[in-house]
């Protein structure tokens, strides 16, 4: 119905890939998350530099990605690790989506059964306390929740955004 117009077309081709992208990217996310493989930490913070990765490269954003060399052996039961993982990709894709950031530093460390993500950029920030919150920040605090986690989100015009979040690591 599309194709007598060009724009159009290409706009809902445009449209549908994108979706496509979405949906194969949450496939390989569930079968990455069931694979017990995957429960040391070592193979999510190799996901999540991957992702972070392409997601900034593909908007032009400088990133300083920074990750332990080694963890403490440390493993995650799956629905944490699938938590955790979610809460970062929701915090590098507002970033990505609302912050017009040129420069942005996930960094990512752990330290007696704790881990501690801080996604910051320097983008336009907002005015806490003004912002309405979406779905994603919701899940994000409602996940956070779940685990008793601390989330705090940092931010002021002009300045940028930090979400932090510290996570006692549940052994599986």
């Amino acid at each position: 119905r599309k194709i007598s117009n060009p724009h159009d077309a290409r706009s809902y081709i445009s449209k549908a890939g994108d979706e496509i992208q979405r949906i194969s990217e949450s496939l390989s996310d569930i079968v990455w998350n069931i694979n017990p493989k995957y429960d040391d930490l070592d193979q999510l913070f190799i996901r999540m530099k991957l992702y972070a990765a392409d997601i900034f490269d593909g908007k032009n954003i400088r990133a300083d990605l920074i990750f332990p060399d080694t963890t403490e052996r440390l493993s995650m039961p799956m629905d944490q690790r699938r938590d955790f993982y979610l809460i970062f990709k929701e915090a590098v894709n507002n970033l990505v989506k609302y912050s017009e950031a040129t420069k942005a530093i996930v960094k990512v460390t752990t330290d007696h059964h704790m881990i501690h993500l801080e996604v910051s950029d320097d983008g336009n920030g907002f005015e806490e306390g003004t912002m309405q919150y979406g779905n994603g920040m919701e899940n994000m605090k409602q996940r956070a929740e779940k685990w008793k986690a601390m989330l705090v989100v940092r931010s002021a015009p002009t300045q940028g955004t930090s979400i932090l979040l510290d996570m006692k690591v549940s052994q599986t």
